[in-house]
């Protein structure tokens, strides 16, 4: 299930780059925070109405562990959100595509110096596999990296990341129903996008300015359904049957299918083939699935063995 909701968020990559492209031509004064923070609060309010659906309850009847542990992982969510666009703007998308990625590793990391995990050789082995593969994917030149304001801002996603993974762990089950914290958490998302479009130049306005044709509604519930109420769903029901370490290797998977999608995905999304282009096929692709999927399979060798405070 963690692997299908790695799916869909790598899918909606291409798709949030169309989306992107048909928002510059709506509202070209609108800057990209501001498109940003308009597209997040309407994507993540649909995703919320769903899961508050699903749920079937009231928000006045969540609970207040639901309340709580719903607000604090919506603030990760938010944050590292917000950090990872401005970010971009800062540094190029090699960079800061292998930079967020080091959530794969921190998690690991984290969990060993919290005394939740062994950092085994196996596991050691795993993070080595994954960097590389996030590495070729990406493009990645150590050559060309200097820490400026944008890879601050990435390395600061990747930790937020990776203490949202760490986070959704912590979740007593017993006393939380999956659906109601996705809900608490997509609004609260929802709710901190809406206040930064307060405080930006242009306002909410920009809210129905970047929605304004049905190529970006329909975007936009594409995203809402299955780029976020479908995988946080999953997320908050699965990740605790397989323990942080593991779920955030699976999630390595997103580049990978996001890389997939814009082979065929980004002409067929845009009004105009040439405002977005399809990706071609490199070898770097080949190269990084592959070590990938390589430290996931060795990963689960490393899982059989006993392991402090993870359940799994």
């Amino acid at each position: 299930m963690l692997f299908i909701a790695s799916c869909f968020w790598g899918v909606c990559i291409p798709i949030m780059k169309a989306l992107g492209t048909e928002q510059h031509i709506l509202a070209p004064q609108t800057g990209s925070m501001g498109a940003s923070a308009a597209s997040l609060c309407a994507r993540f309010g649909l995703a919320g109405l769903v899961a508050l659906l699903a749920g079937r309850r009231s928000p006045f009847r969540i609970n207040a562990a639901e309340w709580k542990h719903g607000c604090i992982l919506g603030a990760f969510t938010a944050v590292s959100m917000f950090i990872q666009v401005d970010g971009l703007h800062y540094t190029n998308a090699s960079t800061a595509g292998f930079l967020i990625a080091l959530y794969c590793v921190l998690v690991p990391l984290l969990s060993w110096a919290m005394g939740k995990r062994r950092m085994t050789l196996v596991l050691s082995l795993c993070c080595l596999l994954v960097l590389a593969g996030m590495a070729a994917l990406t493009g990645f030149d150590p050559r060309a990296v200097s820490l400026g304001r944008g890879e601050w801002e990435n390395l600061g996603a990747a930790c937020l990341f990776a203490c949202q993974i760490l986070w959704v762990d912590r979740v007593p089950r017993r006393q939380v129903d999956p659906t109601r914290l996705t809900f608490v958490l997509c609004a609260f998302v929802s709710l901190a996008c809406l206040a930064a479009l307060a405080c930006l130049s242009g306002g909410v306005p920009m809210l129905t300015q970047v929605h304004a044709s049905a190529r970006a509604m329909w975007l936009t519930l594409f995203l809402g359904l299955l780029g976020t109420a479908a995988p946080f769903l999953i997320m908050n029901r699965f990740q605790s049957l397989v323990g942080p370490v593991a779920a955030g290797f699976i999630y390595c998977i997103e580049p990978l299918t996001a890389a997939l999608g814009a082979f065929f995905l980004p002409q067929l999304l845009v009004r105009d083939p040439a405002l977005y282009p399809d990706e071609a096929v490199t070898m770097r692709l080949a190269v990084g699935g592959v070590l990938i999927l390589a430290a996931n399979l060795l990963l689960l060798r490393d899982r059989s063995q006993p392991q402090s405070g993870e359940t799994g």
